[in-house]
């Protein structure tokens, strides 16, 4: 995993000198070293990755791509116990998801009970 990572590391370098940071190989390399580094328990490495996916995304649409990034960003924060953040991000992510399926959804579910859970954390209820 240490050296699948530098790899990635490598890859992302590379394709940051030479491609915007929303060409989409540069988020594909993104998405993969936020999800190593959270998988490894290394939530600030994670939330790094997430917050530059967020800055790219957010300049091209609001996508499921950024509700899922704001998602990922939340848990991160509730990792590292920032439960203001966390709030902020999942807030941000059903905000989004709200629009995107007026109808309802799974995700949107999903997000609503993990908004409920910072809140339990934050007020310690």
């Amino acid at each position: 995993v240490a050296k699948a990572t530098e790899l990635f590391q490598e890859c992302l370098s590379v394709r940051e000198n030479s491609l915007p940071a929303a060409h989409p190989h540069v988020i594909a390399v993104l998405w993969a070293l936020a999800g190593i580094a959270y998988d490894q328990a290394k939530y600030y490495e994670s939330l790094q990755m997430y917050r530059r996916l967020h800055d790219s995304l957010t300049r091209t649409s609001q996508t499921e791509d950024l509700a899922t990034v704001c998602y990922n960003m939340g848990m991160c924060y509730v990792e590292l116990s920032n439960f203001d953040a966390s709030e902020e991000a999942f807030t941000q992510c059903l905000r989004i998801r709200t629009a995107l399926y007026p109808q309802g959804d799974a995700r949107i579910a999903r997000t609503q009970h993990k908004l409920h859970e910072v809140w339990q954390l934050k007020f310690g209820h």
